[in-house]
């Protein structure tokens, strides 16, 4: 069974990048196969119950550490698991194999390899029946195999094949005990003999090399297949997901023009934001808050001595609900369909997503306001914002050395503005940090803090999320929006062609009087209405000391900030070599749903699944005893001999769940003895099936059919005697009894 553990996490573990996930799945498939191994003679519902309290605390203690207390679970370990669980779709539609150990991803893996491992213990121990028991192991085999796009290794399957074959080898050698000891030398030095193991060994191995030589001379071994159902290549829609990354919409193969935007001046156009962030990812409020929007209805008050008017015409049906807008907007119509509006965080949501065709208007202010109004606002203390500058279930010590970061780089600034512009100028330093679009789309603080410091390579969304962190740090009020960038305009027409690659990430921050302003932490990325706060002219003549053109004081050049920090903290150097020689590759923790029902739910939910479980394979176990014994009398066949030992085969295996096992070195004489002396069994049965058996066995004529009838109504007969009187309780118990 251990072998089959092995054989199956290592073939699963390589839809995870890495191999630190991989050998923690190997440890936690050998830790099922060990709990199911030492259960195996107890009950299986206690032993279901006992192994679904063992996988609760691997989940905790692997993937949700922090949650626990002292190892064990707590109701804080259920809460994330649900989180996490609602998360597991999105993850495995967007991620692509072999992906990066996120915790959803990694806790259904837990489940699956664990229930896989477990299942197979029981029907191939307790059900008899090893081939059956190899369908859930071989189901994660095929399913590594279907999402990795890559040759097929032929190892993975060799290695899963001889332990496959260990377990049928290890059933068979049961049943051939059943008939005489299959075993020479006395104690420990007992071996199997020859005449037992010679042919087995042949057919073992002649299996293995077929099924490795084989396929590599099929025609068409290792080609893509001809439909490809692990992935949709064209959409009828284009969807986009703020709950876990734009990765996805950014590297399609086949961009697609989203809308155009015919406009009196270019823009961002802002879709939503992203203020709940929550150690993990950031998160955008629910979706259906807002105010309808009417005709009259004027949504924002920020004031703007001018006003942008577009006209946006849609070229793809769309697969999301908020509305493109220059922000902020003021006035919205949309024909034939409802529009609500949040004030809070300026997002406007459709009650149905627009199709191809579709055209609204907008009217938006311009805020532009300029470097040297900005210098003088003083921000309030963050506990006058507490949603708006916490950090969710961030690590206190990676907190801090994420702290430590934005405050050396923002040193030489000599207001707030000019800190929050330091940040945003260290980022758009291309010497330092670069543009990649092939980098996992994670924004967790630990991929955060590995960005700032080691990797530096990025799309918008660790740009816009590595700032938005760092704000929060110094007590910032800032989130992370989410929308299009200005696209591509046509010269003829001056109209906006805005396409699926335009799709972008940036940063707001909530000034006093101002209300929410843009910036753009991702290099070569420039907001047009944004642009003269966002990247002011410099406050200081070339060539003087201190001061580089192209910034504010505190931005890149500036004295003391001059790019990355000359060498990191000790305190942060600390942190990093900790994290790193733990070998971290799950993202941290995700928090608990906010709803009051969802954290009432988990613990509830968990031990229905639990039950239900266990009494579902409980319920499965008899029928599948007795389809596998229905299958050993078809492979008799029609041969009298043959059919005699089988039904002899099934008695003994019948009467053992009784509580009478035949014992391996026990003759049929033996046997018929013990039985006749435990109890009242009705006259003659026992003996002429036993006379029959022996006959059957070894004599050297073949029995007749009407022998195979007598000996089948005379195990009936026995069995029904043996059943009366056995206690109602051993004869359940028996059903899921261990056979060897």
């Amino acid at each position: 069974m251990g072998a089959v553990a092995i054989a199956t996490s290592l073939a699963f573990g390589r839809v995870f990048s890495g191999h630190g996930s991989t050998w923690r799945l190997v440890g936690i498939a050998l830790l099922s196969a060990g709990v199911a191994t030492f259960l195996e003679r107890r009950n299986l519902l206690v032993a279901t119950l006992v192994s679904a309290a063992v996988l609760a605390v691997v989940i905790g203690f692997v993937v949700f550490p922090g949650t626990t207390w002292h190892g064990l679970p707590t109701l804080d370990t259920w809460r994330h698991v649900v989180a996490a669980s609602h998360l597991v779709g999105e993850q495995a539609r967007l991620q692509v194999a072999p992906a990066p150990p996120l915790k959803p991803l990694m806790l259904a893996s837990i489940l699956a390899l664990w229930a896989a491992i477990f299942s197979c213990h029981a029907l191939a121990f307790r059900a008899g029946s090893p081939l059956l028991a190899l369908l859930p192991p071989i189901a994660l085999l095929a399913f590594a195999d279907t999402v990795l796009e890559e040759l097929i290794k032929p190892l993975y399957g060799v290695a899963f094949l001889a332990s496959a074959l260990a377990i049928v080898f290890a059933d068979g050698l049961r049943r051939v005990q059943g008939w005489g000891p299959v075993w020479t030398g006395p104690g420990s030095k007992a071996r199997l003999s020859a005449t037992a193991s010679h042919g087995a060994r042949r057919v073992a191995a002649a299996a293995v090399a077929t099924a490795a030589l084989v396929p590599l001379l099929i025609p068409g071994f290792g080609s893509k297949a001809i439909f490809d159902i692990s992935s949709t290549s064209a959409q009828d829609r284009i969807q986009i997901d703020p709950l876990v990354s734009i990765k996805a919409t950014l590297t399609r193969k086949d961009p697609v023009e989203v809308f155009q935007v015919e406009s009196d001046h270019a823009s961002y156009w802002r879709m939503l934001s992203l203020p709940n962030f929550d150690g993990t990812t950031w998160r955008p409020d629910v979706i259906d808050q807002g105010v309808p929007i009417t005709s009259d209805t004027v949504l924002s008050g920020v004031p703007g001595s001018q006003t942008m008017t577009q006209t946006f015409r849609v070229s793809s049906d769309l697969g999301f609900p908020w509305l493109p807008v220059g922000y902020p907007p003021r006035e919205i119509d949309v024909a034939d369909t409802s529009v609500r509006f949040n004030q809070v965080t300026g997002t406007a949501t459709l009650d149905d997503a627009l199709d191809a065709g579709a055209e609204y208007h907008v009217t938006s202010s311009i805020v532009q306001p300029t470097p040297d109004q900005l210098a003088s606002i003083a921000f309030q203390p963050s506990t006058q914002n507490p949603a708006l500058t916490e950090l969710g279930n961030v690590p206190a010590d990676m907190q801090t050395a994420i702290e430590t970061i934005a405050e050396a780089w923002t040193a030489g600034a000599k207001n707030d503005y000019e800190r929050i512009l330091a940040i945003q100028d260290h980022l758009n330093d291309t010497s330092v940090y670069t543009y990649d679009t092939s980098v996992a789309p994670r924004d967790d603080a630990y991929t955060l803090l590995r960005f700032l410091t080691t990797t530096k390579r990025g799309f918008c969304q660790q740009f816009a999320s590595a700032m938005a962190v760092m704000l929060r740090t110094l007590g910032f009020p800032a989130r992370v929006a989410e929308g299009f960038t200005q696209g591509q305009p046509d010269p003829d027409t001056g109209v906006f062609h805005v396409s699926t690659t335009e799709l972008h990430s940036w940063v707001e921050v909530l000034f006093p009087t101002y209300g929410w302003l843009a910036f753009e932490p991702t290099p070569g990325r420039t907001n047009p209405l944004a642009l003269e706060y966002q990247h002011p002219t410099p406050s200081c003549p070339t060539g003087t000391p201190g001061c580089t053109p192209g910034g504010p004081a505190g931005g890149p050049g500036s004295q003391g900030t001059t790019g990355a920090p000359g060498g990191l903290p000790r305190q942060l150097e600390n942190v990093l070599n900790r994290e790193l020689q733990a070998g971290l590759a799950l993202a941290p923790l995700p928090t608990a749903p906010s709803d009051d029902q969802g954290r009432r739910l988990p613990l509830r939910i968990t031990l229905m699944l639990v039950l239900g479980l266990g009494l579902l394979v409980a319920l499965l176990i008899p029928p599948v005893r007795a389809v596998a014994r229905r299958v050993r009398m078809r492979r008799a066949g029609h041969r009298p001999r043959a059919m005699i030992l089988a039904t002899y085969d099934v008695f003994t295996e019948r009467a053992a769940d009784l509580g009478l096992p035949r014992t391996p070195d026990e003759t049929l004489e033996e046997y018929r003895g013990r039985l006749a002396a435990s109890g009242t069994i009705t006259d003659g049965h026992l003996d002429r099936l036993t006379s029959i058996a022996g006959r059957a066995a070894y004599a050297p004529q073949e029995p007749s059919d009407a022998e195979v009838r007598e000996a089948s109504e005379a195990a009936s007969i026995v069995l029904h005697d043996l059943r009366e009187r056995t206690p109602i309780g051993r004869r359940i118990a028996g059903q899921y009894r261990l056979r060897r």
